[in-house]
């Protein structure tokens, strides 16, 4: 069987309590502005995928190729239509992971690259 790289990444992230899984804990993450990137598996139905795309003009919202049994089983849970990363070097590892998947994918990875460079530019800076 071969294995996805990106799905090993947000199992990372939920064994280090970076992951929220399932639409009220996405929904939560993002209005408390901790959210950096959104993933959804590819048979989510029609209205969650409205719902979480109205997200999208405040987080970046990446498409998966799998389907939410294997999202949910590579996050260890039964199954998972929709997960958010907080941690941005996470969400930069896994947008460079999706970057070639397409063309949404491609539009959300140079956000989070963009984003990524944002912050590392204001590291080492002091308030005045």
């Amino acid at each position: 069987m071969e294995t996805n790289p990106a799905l090993g990444l947000l199992g990372l992230a939920r064994r280090a309590g970076k992951l929220a899984c399932g639409e009220d804990a996405v929904r939560e993450m993002v209005a408390a502005g901790k959210c950096r990137a959104i993933f959804l598996a590819d048979d989510v139905g029609e209205a969650t995928r409205r719902k979480v795309m109205r997200h999208d003009a405040r987080v970046p919202v990446f498409s998966l190729d799998c389907g939410r049994e294997t999202l949910g089983h590579a996050i260890g849970l039964s199954g998972c239509a929709v997960c958010a990363v907080c941690d941005m070097g996470l969400a930069n590892a896994m947008a460079q992971k999706l970057r070639d998947t397409g063309a949404q994918n491609q539009t959300a990875a140079a956000r989070v690259a963009q984003k990524k460079a944002r912050i590392d530019g204001r590291k080492g800076k002091k308030k005045k």
